[in-house]
């Protein structure tokens, strides 16, 4: 079955889309500029938590990369074929996040 990457892509920016929606109401919060900051800080957040997950080989190997300016799709590539349960990480860091949001007293 062949690899649809652009709707990998879609999808992701979806899940966090929906799931930050959903936790901006669970809170009973409506701010369009909070909801895309959010958005971002999660991602952000995401990004660092699987960066932290790869053994040091694998981050020199990714800081080449980067270094040479690999594509998207090679970057999903190297998460891919690293070894490391990224989906699980997303979901431990998604899951503090909203914690985080939820108790915190500040709605904007």
């Amino acid at each position: 079955m062949p690899e649809n990457k652009p709707m990998e892509q879609i999808t992701k920016g979806k899940v966090i889309n929906t799931f930050v929606s959903k936790m901006m109401a669970d809170k009973g919060v409506e701010d369009a500029v909070l909801k895309e900051q959010l958005e971002s800080k999660l991602e952000e957040q995401i990004e660092q938590a699987m960066i932290r997950m790869l053994p040091d080989e694998k981050l020199v190997q990714l800081e080449g990369m980067l270094d040479r300016e690999a594509s998207d799709e090679e970057i999903e590539q190297f998460f891919d074929g690293s070894g490391v349960n990224f989906e699980q990480v997303a979901q431990q860091t998604m899951a503090a996040f909203r914690s985080a949001f939820l108790g915190s007293g500040a709605e904007a």
